[in-house]
């Protein structure tokens, strides 16, 4: 058992990190047994706070910044009992405050936050003091963008704030030359504080944002809402949810600092829903999302709490039940608050895949606003969902497969000079599954629904395509567990014809005529039929055409 859990763990910070290609090379030799247990923890706490340190085989990797290290120190406070006395010496001293250069401390104005900072040394956050306040601007950024962090999440949307009491009675936040944004750790913590937080010291070579006050505050301002969130969660349930934490830190960037779009722009791509939305939400061995999947907690908080930055209601409800049900599954806590907000979680997640299929290119927007789904939908930079198979002409015939369990695979229908799509689905049996459809009309609005599917998970829909710019049939796996499901289905032109059954000739009466014409239709003789005889020729509506809509005809013409 203890052997499993740290293989998960491993891997957990591996898949966390977004394909780190040192990480998982140090995975790998621990895998072959060529690294111990402490040597594989000690090189990926290397990797980001000393990676001169790393061994020789993993120096042939280019320079890596990690999004963040919290990951690796919730692995090494886990792994802490099979350690050495010396590996954890190790790590200790190299998580201690740094004490190089000349240092000194300023307390944010809003009164939580101490921040201890250095003006020389490796350490040194940039000396630009365009105020003469005498303390650095970078600095003064960060206390100005953890202020608001902590009114964001705690004072308004009420997650739980850091305990800060004791010791000099701040939060305490300090600025390394590190190999990552930043990390939230449980080490060297000042009084009775469970954390505190390390942010970089220049955010310089980071990935490209959207901050209008360029790449440097903006990287910071989402690292301050992400590491916070971090010491948010320990303090609500002990950061019992595995990979779930950094799926919910990094949609806090998203709740407090929207228009930066920093995880978008270097996150996505990396097995995400857009680019993998055949992988699971909880895709991998460790069984947990991570990073990349962050749109699932960004739907819950768009669909549910109307996408307010000021609260969060339905993610509240989700970690005030996380106090008390640190053992429960993840997913069934997000079930828990989906359904106290009314709805269950095979709807909500039915209704996400939908959302996730109009972004990027297929984006509904009016000008840069967008009319359904996500807010950020249609700006630039947002991805497009990649696509399983594209129809453009009719009848097709086809078959999905690989979908994951929380999965789909998306299929683009044409309607180009199309009236109607008449789909029937044929579903693996004895999975959980749904045949989404989804409609994008030329007024820019989206009709969707679901295919109503019997125990086989069969079932058909004619989908009314006249005004329609693009159509969707979106295979959905909503089963917790389990992989590689498939569904087969056809497509054909429908002509939505309406019609009376039994008035085969179209003259609003039932009558000798109307048989006279069934027979003839039967038989193929006279005119070839249009599509109303064709529909009002099946009186029994059991899709032929036959001697028992004759009977049927008969039966209506004696009434």
């Amino acid at each position: 058992m203890l052997n499993r859990l740290l293989i998960t763990l491993s891997l957990l910070v591996t898949g966390n990190l977004l394909a780190s290609t040192t990480l998982t090379a140090i995975d790998a030799a621990f895998e072959r047994g060529e690294l111990s247990q402490d040597e594989s923890i000690l090189n990926k706490v290397y990797l980001f706070l000393e990676p001169e340190l790393l061994d020789d085989r993993f120096q042939e990797f280019e320079p890596e910044i990690i999004k963040c290290g919290t990951p690796i120190l919730i692995e090494y406070e886990a792994l802490q009992p099979v350690l050495t006395e010396t590996t954890i010496n190790i790590i200790e001293d190299l998580l201690l405050p740094s004490s190089s250069g000349l240092r000194e401390i300023f307390f944010s104005p809003g009164g939580h936050f101490s921040f201890n900072y250095s003006t020389t040394g490796i350490d040194a956050v940039p000396a630009a003091d365009t105020d003469a306040s005498g303390v650095p601007d970078y600095v003064e950024w960060a206390a100005e963008y953890l202020d608001y962090t902590w009114a964001q999440e705690v004072d308004s949307a009420e997650f739980a704030g850091p305990n800060h009491v004791g010791g000099d009675g701040f939060y305490n936040v300090s600025f390394e030359d590190m190999g990552a944004y930043g990390y939230c750790t449980t080490s060297s913590v000042d009084g009775s504080e469970l954390t505190r937080l390390v942010l970089n010291n220049n955010f310089i070579g980071f990935g490209a944002n959207q901050d209008p006050d360029g790449n440097v505050k903006g990287a910071m301002k989402v690292t301050c809402a992400h590491e916070f969130k971090h010491a948010s969660q320990r303090a609500e349930s002990y950061w019992s949810e595995g990979g779930w934490v950094e799926l919910d830190a990094t949609w806090a960037e998203e709740f407090v600092y929207d228009y930066v779009n920093d995880s978008m722009l270097n996150i996505l791509g990396y097995g995400d829903p857009y680019s993998h939305p055949h992988w699971g939400l909880d895709h991998g061995t460790t069984g947990t999302g991570s990073y990349e999947d962050y749109a699932w907690e960004d739907f819950m908080h768009q669909k549910f709490d109307a996408n307010s930055y000021t609260t969060a209601p339905i993610l509240e409800d989700f970690w005030n039940w996380r106090q008390n049900h640190t053992t429960q599954d993840v997913m069934n806590s997000y079930a828990q608050a989906i359904s106290h907000a009314g709805s269950s979680f095979i709807e909500a997640f039915e209704e996400y895949v939908v959302w996730n299929f109009f972004t990027g290119s297929r984006a509904v927007t009016t000008g840069d606003v967008s009319q359904f789904g996500y807010d950020d939908a249609g700006i630039y930079g947002y991805p497009t969902a990649a696509l399983a198979v594209i129809h453009n002409s009719y009848p097709a015939s086809a078959s999905v497969s690989g979908i994951e369990n929380l999965a789909c695979k998306m299929i683009r229908l044409s309607t180009l000079n199309q009236v109607g799509l008449e789909i029937d689905f044929d579903g693996q049996d004895g999975v959980e599954m749904s045949a989404m459809w989804a409609i994008r009309q030329d007024d820019n609005t989206v009709d969707w629904g679901s295919i109503e599917l019997d125990a086989n998970n069969n079932g058909s829909v004619v989908l009314d395509v006249r005004d329609a710019s693009m159509a969707a049939l979106i295979p959905v796996v909503t089963q917790l567990t389990g992989s590689s499901y498939g569904a087969s289905y056809t497509i054909e032109q429908n002509s939505l014809a309406e019609c009376d059954p039994g008035n085969v000739n179209d003259d609003d009466y039932i009558d000798v005529s109307d048989l006279v014409r069934l027979v003839a239709i039967i038989l193929g003789n006279g005119a070839a039929p249009n599509d109303i005889e064709l529909c009002a020729a099946d009186v029994n509506n059991d899709d032929q055409i036959n001697v028992q809509d004759v009977v049927s005809l008969v039966d209506l013409i004696l009434q």
